[in-house]
């Protein structure tokens, strides 16, 4: 198996699911899972360092290794001894991640429900991953279910590749798609509003024809609605298995690595969600 999807670990359930969540993946899409199973050791800042009579406590190095092993056992397991492998990394988890995701296919890395710390507990690690990984990055929070694959589009060269990836994954899982335009009416308009919509719809439907004739077996469903992408995707994310955005919307602001709306969903989504990114962002 020469493609990979990465996965991080730590000790937290968390971290468990996005594992699962990872090797399912790389079922469906025969690739190996390549864990990441990152520690820093801090010590060297603390000021008791160097203090006579000060012994630093051992780091729980037999800990980490057999987190590591576990975890490679059960992507061994589901995938065959090929299909899984590990890396301890002495090094921030981010950076130790995004280190390897140079040659993966996927990244994912799990993250703790939502609730009032979700900013604070999301920044270190999936933030940063989802916003630097040249590929892209499912960020897992809950157990797995079913439900459909709901993608947000824009017109943006990010969004069509989230389009991709939501075919993909909706003809490889077998559920069903849902692609959704938001759009804000302004007070003035060259053409009335339900004209207006009525050319959003009919662009929507000739964007998705390619996707439609690739994958035939999928189940699609397009729609236009008003208002904010990361209000309606994150109302959407309640049933669906999946949440597929692009890295930078047609709002993005150059300069920033993550758009509005995927940091919304990163913080407020009740599903997994995928961030994409261009490949030329890369």
């Amino acid at each position: 198996m020469s493609k990979y999807i990465l996965v991080g670990v730590d000790d937290g359930p968390e971290s468990q699911l996005a594992l699962r969540w990872a090797v399912e993946a790389a079922e469906g899409r025969g690739a190996a899972v390549r864990v990441v199973r990152a520690y820093l050791n801090e010590l060297s800042r603390w000021p008791a360092v160097g203090v006579e009579g000060y012994v630093p406590p051992p780091m729980p190095m037999d800990k980490y290794e057999h987190e590591v092993e576990a975890a490679v056992q059960y992507a061994r397991d589901r995938l065959g001894y090929q299909g899984g492998s590990g890396w301890l990394a002495n090094d921030a988890p981010a950076h130790a991640i995004l280190t390897e995701a140079g040659e993966a296919d996927m990244v994912v890395v799990g993250t703790r429900s939502r609730n009032k710390m979700s900013a604070a507990v999301l920044g270190s690690v999936a933030t940063s991953v989802a916003a630097k990984a040249p590929c892209p990055v499912v960020v897992v929070r809950g157990e797995r279910r079913t439900g459909p694959v709901v993608v947000g589009t824009d017109g943006s060269a990010e969004s069509e590749q989230a389009v991709a990836f939501g075919f993909e994954e909706a003809a490889r899982t077998g559920q069903p798609l849902k692609v959704v335009y938001c759009w804000h009416p302004q007070e003035q308009h060259a053409e009335s509003m339900e004209s207006t919509r009525g050319l959003l719809k009919n662009w929507l439907a000739e964007s998705l024809a390619p996707y439609l004739d690739k994958y035939p077996t999928v189940r699609a469903q397009a729609s236009v609605v008003e208002g904010r992408a990361s209000a309606h995707l994150v109302d959407l994310s309640a049933t669906a298995s999946l949440v597929v955005v692009g890295s930078r919307g047609r709002g993005g602001v150059a300069g920033l690595l993550l758009g509005s709306v995927s940091q919304s969903l990163l913080h407020h989504a009740d599903s997994p969600v995928a961030i994409i990114r261009r490949l030329e962002e890369s």
